[in-house]
């Protein structure tokens, strides 16, 4: 029996690798077209678990083809998720302008706005974006943050559908509304950075309903807001930052959309993972339970700060968190070295957005874009 081990070890190995290779296949081919398909990608960094196990079955079982195997994965693994542990270390600032900003899904039904405002206190950003901004945390937040933050764009809302951005330089909203179905309404933001013009795209995406019947129907309305959103960056020439809950993660069609115009900026400066979601199970909260056995916390990263070509990220790393949240904030610190004319004088948003598709994209179009 001893003597078997080794070729069971090696048959499951062989059904590892084969396993994993179709789902990368399908991937690329079909996106996440099919529900179990899309649950995969979202859980993608996970599938690649078991790889020191199949290492050790290839020293057992001394197959050439299961080290050629094992080899495969791993490589895709790195090309993957390697970036998560390269050293990054903080690039000094030498001049030019720099931004700190900070995302946050407060959760609409957290009661605890003290712990809220710490939090955005405590992260020491210039700007901070809010969604599921509730009454109760927007009236805190004026209320004790203004001296900090003295320029404040809020519209709070019972529930989920609150959204806000509080920041240290001049805001001024942008008269244009993105069209889609979005939790909470988009804002399209001015801001000031001592004389140079920043657009602000603060967004709040639609969230994966699992208890549907058309479980797919988010996934597209996701995919169609990725557009949207990529569509109006491309049209834009002065500096903007792009941040908030996009209830997605970097496997998916639609991060790949608006990674095809826009920079990730935990992906360039970050350590780690960088996993937000899930957190506290408060009430109201999306952290679901499985035969009644919460699912741990801290599984996905589904919140991001995007930014155009024009800034650098020199810094990223999670924010303080308020203990209450199914989320946890995201901070960023951004450089521009270099001043450029759009900066001073940008140009209006024009009527029609450029249509943008990814290498991702033009490999799952006929499967994804269901209109």
């Amino acid at each position: 029996m001893r003597q078997r081990i080794p070729t069971y070890l090696a048959r499951l190995s062989h059904i590892y690798i084969g396993g994993l290779a179709g789902w990368a296949a399908l991937r690329v081919l079909c996106g996440d077209r099919w529900w179990w398909l899309f649950s995969l990608n979202v859980f993608a960094e996970y599938l690649f678990v078991p790889l020191p196990g199949v290492f050790a079955a290839a020293w057992l079982a001394r197959r050439r083809n299961l080290w050629i195997g094992c080899g495969a994965v791993a490589a895709l693994g790195g090309h993957l998720y390697g970036w998560m542990w390269w050293p990054k270390f903080p690039l000094a600032q030498v001049g030019g302008l720099s931004l700190t900003t900070m995302t946050f899904n407060m959760l609409g039904y957290n009661q605890h706005p003290e712990g809220v405002v710490a939090a955005i206190r405590n992260s020491g950003a210039d700007v901070v974006a809010l969604q599921e901004l509730n009454p109760p945390a927007a009236a805190r937040i004026q209320r004790d943050l203004a001296a900090v933050y003295p320029y404040q764009v809020l519209d709070p809302r019972a529930g989920d559908g609150g959204m806000g951005v509080v920041s240290r330089y001049p805001l001024q909203r942008i008269d244009v509304a993105l069209p889609g179905n979005w939790i909470g309404a988009p804002q399209v933001l001015s801001l000031d950075l001592h004389g140079a013009s920043v657009t602000l795209l603060h967004v709040h995406m639609r969230s994966s309903d699992i208890s549907s019947m058309d479980r797919m129907a988010t996934v597209r309305e996701r995919e169609r807001q990725a557009r949207t959103l990529a569509a109006f960056a491309a049209a834009r020439p002065e500096p903007l930052i792009a941040l908030g809950d996009f209830n997605t993660t970097d496997q998916s069609v639609a991060y790949a959309t608006v990674a095809g115009v826009l920079i990730d900026s935990w992906r360039e400066a970050g350590w780690g993972p960088g996993h937000t979601f899930p957190g506290a199970a408060s009430p109201g909260s999306s952290r679901h339970r499985i035969a009644g056995i919460l699912v741990p916390k801290w599984l996905i990263r589904i919140d991001y700060i995007f930014h155009s070509p024009q800034w650098r990220a020199h810094e990223a790393w999670i924010g303080p968190w308020d203990g209450v949240s199914d989320h946890r904030p995201v901070v960023v610190r951004l450089a521009i070295e270099q001043d450029t004319p759009a900066m001073r004088d940008p140009s209006a948003l024009p009527s029609k957005g450029l249509g943008v598709k990814t290498w991702f994209q033009k490999a799952t179009i006929c499967f994804t874009d269901k209109g």
